[in-house]
């Protein structure tokens, strides 16, 4: 398609949409406007599950005879090299790799079963409910490997057909199964009834709020659910979670996910602010480390070295950590790679930043040379022509488009960013965002690079999650299929794009979600359900306070709306990361 015919029709660059997720939402129109998504819906999705299980089959063939071949290009190797593409790469272009087997159709299930989609008349299932099904398919994946048999399984499926389908046994299918009840017991309130809820709450806040005022409201929930019982129960129940946490053996590795790596901005906090008011969130994090899983922040943000302006937009999580009295080794397996892939930290036993050795034996730039694109592979020379190209490209975009707007830049990005109170029309970003990837494609740039819209800004940096993701698996040796990245911008001009071509990947929308999918991991791993409840029951609790405080074991208080208060003295700017000291009084 040629440029001018591009520039005629918004519309036909794809920025906007997701071709996987498109191509699966076309299939199953034809069963709702034919009124058969109830006897259909489940048969699609085991459709998916076969093309995927043959195109991860085929992908894994490519590769490995690629790296049986011999040295090659790099580790930059897309899958537009296969001589014979799958049927899915074929119906679905733009579709990339696929690390795990997603048990697509008993996740539809669980969902249909909740939301009751396949009952719904004049509204088709949309976007976000797919992207829903994928997500749980993927967690579910992960915490229990399920049988890869691509296109025939032996055993009969889950309603007793034997329709030919990638499910695996009679094993397999019981394991799904107990998934089910865990993932049940994760949406129930009542510390009595674990299971009485039929099927995981909607992964949105609103949804979410609007059940627990349902259930606070409805006498038929019974006496355990009313607003004022809750809040006798707060004080008991706190010492209940604080037993069954200490029942928890503490280095006991946790099934799933052993490196989870996060972006920052709407994923872990809100856009433009800090880490600073999400108990439950910190509590799920602060489980994760203390079992064993390796969390990373891959972010945009860089402030080079600067480690205490990343633990300016983290201060709230970190406080946590420090409340709890997290161990030096679980602290150790905390980290954030600013700018990308750029500058690596980790958190140390004082529970503060400190940058990890670049060079020397056990420096990280130099122990990931091996890999093509790593950051010790590049020349100064070709990073300042980068961003002096894309000075250029957004300084004619400001123009063109009269955007209020000024550049900065820093040692590895430009960025685009709105005057002070003004704001800079999505359209106009995705035009400059478009336009820069354009151009450094044309001039085929031989370093990674990340060209994204962050919703209130633009920005291009030299590398890119892919990179990011990449060295923090070989610097801690963990494999592609035993790493998950999880963000809200996987559209290709958002930065969580790239992740996708090296690991398994979860498409949230706010940290809300990532809570979501954060406490069925726990919940699939086995964690007790005793160790999740109070940040539910809080939820729905009258007192704002109570949903503001953590205890731990000695009965110390995590005050989020005193370490926001301590945070707004001292304000940053988010773009420059320039400190400014706010006047009290």
């Amino acid at each position: 398609m040629s440029f001018s015919s591009r520039r005629r029709n918004y519309l036909l660059t794809p920025h906007r949409r997701d071709g996987l997720i498109e191509w699966m939402k076309s299939m199953l129109m034809h069963s709702f406007v034919l009124d058969a998504l109830d006897t259909t819906g489940a048969d699609t999705f085991t459709h998916f599950e076969i093309l995927i299980n043959e195109h991860r089959q085929m992908t894994n063939q490519f590769f490995n005879e690629l790296n049986n071949s011999g040295p090659s290009c790099g580790n930059n190797i897309t899958l537009s090299g296969m001589v014979v593409p799958s049927r899915l790469k074929q119906l679905v272009p733009s579709v990339g790799t696929f690390y795990t087997h997603l048990p697509l159709r008993h996740a539809f299930l669980v969902y249909n079963a909740k939301y009751g989609i396949t009952k719904r008349r004049h509204i088709c299932i949309s976007f976000n409910e797919i992207r829903h099904i994928l997500n749980l398919a993927q967690i579910m994946a992960m915490s229990h490997p399920y049988v890869d048999v691509p296109g025939k399984s032996q055993k009969k499926n889950d309603d007793g057909d034997g329709d030919g389908n990638a499910r695996g046994g009679d094993g397999e299918l019981q394991q799904r199964e107990k998934d089910a009840k865990m993932l049940e017991a994760a949406d129930t309130d009542s510390l009595t009834s674990p299971t009485v809820s039929p099927m995981p709450s909607r992964p949105s806040s609103a949804g979410n709020k609007k059940d627990a005022a349902k259930n606070n409201s409805d006498p038929s929930q019974g006496p355990m659910e009313r607003p004022h019982l809750l809040e006798q129960r707060d004080r008991s129940e706190s010492i209940a979670i604080e037993q069954a946490l200490s029942l928890l053996p503490s280095k006991t590795t946790l099934p799933g996910p052993k490196l989870i790596c996060f972006d920052g901005d709407q994923t872990l906090y809100s856009d433009g602010a800090n880490f600073e008011s999400n108990p439950k969130l910190a509590k799920y994090l602060y489980l994760l480390l203390k079992h064993g899983v390796t969390i990373a922040v891959v972010t945009a943000a860089g402030y080079e070295y600067q480690a205490e302006k990343y633990m300016l937009r983290l201060s709230g999580l970190l406080a946590y950590f420090k409340e709890r009295k997290l161990d030096e080794e679980d602290l150790e397996r905390f980290y954030i790679f600013g700018g990308e892939c750029n500058y690596l930290l980790r958190l140390g036993k004082d529970y503060k930043l400190h940058a990890v050795r670049e060079d020397g034996p056990g420096g990280w730039l130099i122990s990931t040379k091996h890999i093509y694109e790593a950051p010790g592979n590049w020349e100064e020379s070709k990073i300042k022509d980068i961003l002096d190209k894309v000075e250029t490209s957004f300084r004619s975009s400001l123009i063109d488009q009269n955007m209020r707007a000024r550049i900065i830049r820093k040692k590895r990005s430009v960025g685009l960013i709105p005057k002070a109170d003004e704001k800079i029309p999505r359209e106009a970003l995705d035009e400059a965002v478009l336009r820069i990837q354009t151009e450094l494609d044309e001039a085929k740039i031989n370093l990674p690079f990340c060209a994204f819209n962050g919703g209130r800004d633009a920005w291009v940096d030299v590398g890119n999650k892919r990179v990011g993701v990449q060295v923090l698996q070989s610097y801690l040796g963990i494999p592609a299929e035993e790493t998950l990245h999880i963000g809200d911008q996987f559209l290709n001009t958002g930065n969580d794009f790239a992740a996708r071509s090296v690991c398994p990947c979860v498409w949230i929308t706010d940290p809300d979600e990532t809570t979501y999918i954060l406490k069925s991991i726990l919940r699939l791993a086995g964690v007790p359900m005793m160790t999740l409840v109070l940040d539910d029951v809080n939820e729905g609790a009258d007192s704002p306070i109570k949903a503001m405080e953590s205890r731990d074991q000695d009965g110390k208080k995590v005050d989020f709306k005193e370490v926001e208060r301590r945070s707004s003295r001292v304000m940053m700017d988010v773009y420059t990361g320039e400190m400014i000291s706010k006047k009290v009084g």
